[in-house]
């Protein structure tokens, strides 16, 4: 699957998406702090985030904010600080969701390397996320994987070299206010900061949706 790099937001004008969408210095400036603060200063943190395969084997936990589940559900009395986010992600790209999923925040310090997953099932998904942080720098990795698509289904687990060597199809930087639009059938992991990062937490939000449509789209 191809990796397009985009300088500013667009309409996007098709669905099942059939590229990886990437958009630098998406969110304007206080907007994005605003959030991010409120966010970094969360008492909602919790260390509960897992990966859980259908055979029941669990290989990931990792800090996690949780805001909304299906049907835009609040899954805390916060949850509605990330309102101009998602509702700015769906203008900008002309998404609207029929059947929403999930929104939250991921949290990684080191040695909390991120579990191959799906975000969904369905073809016409769109999974937005948005890398957070307001610093980062190049050496404390944090890197995007993304997967084949039955990667999964042909028993892969965890995070591996051997998954990266056959396995892999994209790897994305980790860039602050960064924004990655992709289809969320695929297999993807984000890697854990490294050793010179501390103890920085990476900071992604996720929304997602089995079911989207485009805005702008008369079907």
């Amino acid at each position: 699957m191809e990796v397009v790099y985009h300088k500013t937001a667009f309409k996007l004008s098709e669905l099942p998406l059939t590229k990886i969408h990437v958009i630098d210095d998406w969110c304007p400036q206080e907007l994005w702090y605003n959030f991010e603060n409120k966010i970094s200063k969360s008492n909602r943190w919790s260390f509960d985030n897992d990966v859980t395969y259908k055979d029941g084997v669990t290989t990931e936990i990792t800090w996690a904010i949780w805001l909304y589940g299906r049907w835009m559900k609040p899954l805390n009395d916060q949850s509605e600080i990330a309102d101009p986010i998602i509702q700015k992600l769906c203008d900008d790209f002309g998404v609207q969701y029929d059947q929403f999923e999930f929104s939250g925040i991921n949290g990684q310090t080191r040695g909390l390397q991120g579990s191959v997953h799906v975000d969904a099932y369905r073809k016409k998904n769109i999974s937005f996320l948005w890398h957070l942080n307001t610093e980062w720098k190049p050496e404390w990795g944090g890197a995007f994987r993304v997967f084949k698509l039955d990667t999964i289904d042909q028993g892969h687990r965890g995070f591996s070299q051997e998954l990266i060597d056959n396995w892999q199809i994209a790897e994305i930087e980790y860039k602050p206010n960064r924004v990655i639009i992709m289809d969320g059938r695929y297999p993807h992991s984000a890697d854990a900061p490294t050793d010179e990062s501390g103890y920085t937490l990476r900071k992604t939000m996720v929304v997602r949706g089995e079911v989207a449509k485009l805005t702008h789209d008369s079907n």
